[in-house]
């Protein structure tokens, strides 16, 4: 991760706008994460790989007047529209651009935060016990931390069929251990947490399914459309089964019987001690 090239899933426009509607669609379970964590009024929170600042203004809002964000991100381009995005709340929210595989926890931010969110992040590093590190370093004793990653990626799928799909799901994640990740990051992070000084609190499983008609359809389906022509790309597949595989999600979504379930994720809460 030396480049926002580098990015497994891009920081292209689709990638941009897919963002934005899973923002809108996991709004409510960041917000439950969030008030565990106790990012409210007052609060100074980091938001580690905060990507376009979709969390990060969110965070700001909750945390006014009196407390403050600063998100954490790799991508030049992301970063810019990070600080785009929480202008308006000028110096409660800063953007720093920053390689969580590289770059030292500004000596300013050391103990001096309340709470930590990190979602989809993890999964993607080749060293996810770094960015462990930075939350310690950063979260005042007694600060905590909100993990969302997943626990069982081969869930991801149509229930009772959708063979290409299923494909599609076994190529991304070859494509995340290509890159030095691990899809199923969740389950190894218990023991991480110990490892680098932060105790867990509580753990919860969050399993979604949608269908057609729901919006959050589009989440699952969305991420089918965006990425599978980059699995193409990565040489996961050719022309032919890209054609099928998306063939296969528009006859589902033609079907009011279908139901997809996305990838099983993992809340984890964790304090420093």
């Amino acid at each position: 991760m030396t480049s926002p090239t580098d990015y497994v899933l891009g920081t292209h426009d689709p990638e941009a706008e897919r963002l934005r509607v899973q923002h809108e669609l996991w709004l409510d379970e960041a917000a439950r994460a969030w008030d565990a964590i106790g990012a409210v009024a007052g609060a100074s929170v980091i938001d580690i790989g905060c990507g376009p600042g979709l969390v990060t203004e969110a965070l700001a809002e909750r945390v006014m007047p009196g407390g403050g964000v600063t998100g954490l991100e790799l991508s030049p381009a992301f970063s810019q529209q990070a600080r785009d995005r929480c202008a308006r709340f000028g110096d409660a929210a800063s953007i720093v651009e920053f390689d969580v595989l590289q770059a030292r926890m500004p000596v300013d931010l050391h103990g001096t935060m309340d709470a930590a969110w990190i979602r989809w992040l993890l999964m993607f590093l080749p060293e996810p016990g770094r960015v462990l590190d930075l939350v310690r370093q950063a979260l005042r004793p007694g600060g905590f931390v909100a993990i969302h990653e997943y626990v069982h990626y081969p869930t991801y799928g149509l229930l009772g069929g959708g063979p290409r799909i299923a494909e599609f799901v076994q190529h991304a994640m070859a494509s995340f251990v290509r890159a030095g990740g691990d899809a199923n990051i969740a389950r190894r992070l218990p023991a991480m947490l110990a490892i680098h000084g932060l105790e867990l609190v509580h753990a919860r499983p969050i399993a979604r399914v949608a269908r057609p008609h729901e919006p959050l359809w589009q989440w699952p389906a969305g991420f089918i459309r965006t990425y599978a022509p980059r699995l193409v790309e990565l040489g996961f597949g050719d022309q032919a089964w890209l054609e099928a595989t998306l063939a296969e999600l528009t006859a589902a979504e033609r079907d009011p019987s279908s139901v997809l379930m996305c990838p099983t994720l993992l809340e984890l809460v964790a304090r420093r001690a």
